[in-house]
């Protein structure tokens, strides 16, 4: 579970600092892949669908890290993610006749490497019949696990009675 946990953090610190960057400073991270802003609303969206949605999963992964019944999804969508991101860098290597830059090769080994490690993760996590599940509420127990059994409960001294009349017992 701590494996898991380290994957996920570095994970969301990687995703979180590209998407602060990215929400920004779009123009030049932008820059840095090839590509030019020439309207504002291509520099909002650029904020928005770099920035925002890796902030966005940066934020889920940590809070996934809080409960160990969270890690098995969070695992689950990076393995799917960022294999989904090697299979269209691929793709587009492809498509585009197989011109890499150093910066694509990187991010293509990057992404690899992080799909494969929570893939690793993943399989190392216990099976969730064994990790602990929340008790059951009172409507979904069975009715037996209400039974009064009050002979097994502590008895308690009986007090004589006062009584405040002041009359003496017996009379």
């Amino acid at each position: 579970m701590l494996f898991a946990r380290i994957i996920l953090l570095v994970q969301a610190v990687v995703m979180g600092g590209v998407g602060l960057a990215y929400w920004l400073r779009p123009y030049e991270m932008a820059n840095l892949n090839g590509m030019l802003l020439m309207e504002a609303v291509s520099a909002s969206n650029t904020r928005v669908y770099y920035g925002g949605l890796q902030l966005g999963l940066a934020l889920f992964l940590l809070w996934s890290t809080r409960r160990p019944e969270r890690l098995r999804s969070a695992l689950v969508l990076l393995v799917t993610m960022q294999t989904a991101l090697v299979l269209a860098r691929l793709g587009a290597l492809w498509l585009d006749g197989g011109a890499l830059q150093s910066l694509d090769l990187g991010a293509l080994a990057y992404k690899l490497g992080s799909a494969l490690l929570a893939l690793l993760a993943l399989y190392r996590l216990k099976p969730e019949s064994e990790v602990p599940s929340v008790p059951p509420s009172p409507a979904e127990l069975p009715r037996s696990a209400f039974d009064d059994d009050v002979e097994h409960l502590p008895r308690r001294r009986q007090e004589p009675s006062i009584d405040l009349r002041g009359d003496p017992p017996g009379d």
